[in-house]
């Protein structure tokens, strides 16, 4: 049930995103762009380099990660299990972004191809879609949640 959730979440941002501005003044489009791609890669890479120091200043305290088989993770759970390998990245590719953003809030759905292990389960690499939010404070991007919904390879 949990899975169906999700992706029926995940299609109604699809198509509730459809549009350049939103009725409430959200700004979508390429001027958040190159800066979400760049926040992305940031996070992607320092999980693949298991960078628990760069993470902990990149992740707001309030930061969670959701994914499509249920599972989920808090901060301090997530940088412990990348520090001593429960989450292994081995390699990855970002793909297509949307990107909205009102004020210090900055949301993209993208895709992503991803070669890597949480808690054993192993990630076949396929294409799959991503959902992460930023939020602007003391001058610099903080991530506060990651909605991942790949599926451990069979």
């Amino acid at each position: 049930m949990p899975r169906i959730f999700c992706l029926a979440t995940l299609f109604a941002l699809i198509a509730g995103s459809a549009s350049s501005v939103a009725s409430d003044g959200a700004v979508s489009g390429k001027k958040s762009g190159p800066q979400a791609k760049e926040l992305l890669m940031t996070f992607w890479n320092q999980v693949k380099d298991a960078d628990t120091k760069g993470l902990d200043a990149s992740l707001d305290p309030s930061w969670q990660v959701a994914r499509a088989d249920g599972s989920f993770m808090d901060k301090p759970e997530f940088l412990v299990k990348v520090g001593n390998g429960q989450i292994e990245l081995d390699a990855f590719k970002l793909g297509p972004m949307k990107t909205t953003r009102h004020g210090s809030s900055l949301v993209v759905r993208y895709m992503a191809t991803a070669e890597y292990t949480i808690k054993g389960s192993r990630y076949k690499g396929t294409p799959a879609p991503y959902l992460a939010s930023f939020i602007r404070q003391g001058g610099r991007w903080l991530m506060t949640s990651q909605a991942n919904f790949d599926l451990p390879a069979k």
